[in-house]
């Protein structure tokens, strides 16, 4: 990537960091600039070379002046909030950017196939969405997760002033490589119920399906994709019949069933001497803590992706687990 200004809103979190990792090993931009909530954050990033700007994701008008003296947003943060609010600044920011510098900058927002999560109890899923299905994506309650955010962006790439982008994601595994947090939420959440009630356990039957990506191969997409809305701005516009949802890409590159996933899991806990059993038992649906999921999030991987040039390289999710649980 050439050199450009570009913002994470995230970098101290398990994909932003990765992504940061990523910028900072490979593509060396003129510069970056982070946000962080904590005082006690900065000293994650002062030897990195960043530009630390500190504040909170609920600060509108301090979003929409970053986002203005930026070529580049990478949300990794506000899209879990649901702060409407705070995406619809950073949209404002830059295009009021754009207006000035008649460029054209770069929104990439992150979301999650939560969005589409349906079923319960861990029943299999037979319903196939893929990321290409417009009139579907646009007919979405309002009470989907994320959902009023992927609308003002959506809303935004419409309308052409900026390049703006949703990556939706289903799980993600593997180990972050960024200053602050390296660890992802759902295998986690497993782990830790399988440490405290000495067994794995799953939801259900554990039919239930989920895509997945490792945050290496997603921080490689998030790149391509920003890469593209700065070199070919010509290009970034969604067509009028798609109502902006050709912008949204799917990132997953796999599918796993949870109650293989988590056998497995099981074995590898207890053969470290986690566990106090090995393998897995199914529970209800609620009985587990957070992240621990009985529906179905799927998605056909992505024709969009792989346009851009994705090639996902890294290992799939058991043989990931498998490498960083190893033996004591």
């Amino acid at each position: 990537m050439a050199e450009f200004k570009i913002l994470i809103l995230g970098a101290a979190g398990y994909i932003g960091g990765t992504v940061l990792t990523n910028l900072l090993t490979n593509h060396k931009p003129s510069t970056i600039s982070v946000l962080i909530r904590k005082p006690e954050q900065r000293q994650l990033f002062e030897s990195l070379g960043v530009d630390i700007h500190e504040g909170d994701v609920s600060d509108v008008p301090m979003l929409k002046a970053l986002a203005q003296e930026h070529d580049i947003v990478l949300n990794f943060a506000v899209a879990f909030g649901s702060d409407e609010a705070s995406v619809q600044a950073l949209v404002d920011g830059l295009e009021e950017r754009a207006g000035k510098t008649g460029t054209k900058p770069v929104l990439v927002h992150t979301g999650g196939s939560g969005s589409v999560m349906y079923g319960s109890g861990g029943e299999a899923g037979t319903d196939v969405w893929t990321d290409e299905q417009y009139d579907r994506w646009s007919s979405l309650p309002d009470s989907a997760y994320f959902y009023g955010g992927y609308k003002i962006v959506m809303a935004a790439a419409l309308r052409g002033t900026i390049s703006a982008y949703i990556l939706i994601s289903p799980t993600v595994y593997g180990p972050g490589t960024g200053p602050g947090n390296k660890h992802s939420l759902q295998l986690p959440a497993y782990v830790r119920y399988a440490k405290e009630h000495g067994q794995a356990a799953y939801i259900g039957k554990g039919e239930n399906i989920w895509g997945n990506v490792h945050v290496e191969d997603l921080s490689q997409l998030t790149i391509l994709v920003a890469a593209h809305g700065v070199t070919h701005p010509d290009q970034t516009a969604p067509s009028a019949s798609s109502k902006g949802w050709e912008n949204l890409i799917y990132t997953g590159t796999g599918q796993h069933t949870w109650g293989p996933v988590i056998k497995t899991l099981g074995d590898l806990l207890y053969a470290r001497g986690d566990t106090s059993k090995p393998s897995a038992v199914e529970i209800g649906e609620g009985e587990g803590i957070m992240y621990m999921f009985g529906g179905n999030s799927f998605l056909t991987p992505s024709a969009k992706a792989k346009a851009l040039g994705f090639k996902p390289s890294q290992p799939d999710i058991i043989s990931a687990m498998k490498l960083a649980l190893p033996r004591k």
